[in-house]
């Protein structure tokens, strides 16, 4: 079973800007890029690290990770560069006027 919740609005987003949240244990990373908004894992693949405390390149669309450097693309969840390898989850987002809903799967 699929749904989406409201997990933030658009002004918690700037453009070029990161906002994490925490749904159900998980921590979510949420990336704004122009008017689009994307959605990954927020804990890096490779050891455990905040995504969201790291560099974003919204014109690369990638984030950087603060502890050891690897970049990962925001749109597919790949491992760019070493040392991770191993993806990020990605998230479908749907923005709803200034509502920024995240799909969820049981």
């Amino acid at each position: 079973m699929s749904d989406f919740i409201k997990i933030a609005t658009k002004s918690d987003l700037p453009d070029g800007g990161v906002h994490a949240v925490e749904y159900n244990g998980r921590r979510i990373a949420l990336f704004r890029a122009g008017e689009t908004i994307y959605a990954t894992d927020d804990i890096c693949s490779h050891s455990y690290a905040e995504l969201s405390a790291g560099t974003f390149d919204a014109d690369d669309c990638t984030i950087e990770c603060p502890l050891h450097g690897s970049r990962f693309d925001i749109r597919t969840g790949r491992a760019l560069t070493l040392p991770a390898f191993a993806p990020i989850d990605v998230f479908e987002v749907r923005v709803e006027g200034e509502d920024v809903w995240l799909k969820v799967t049981a």
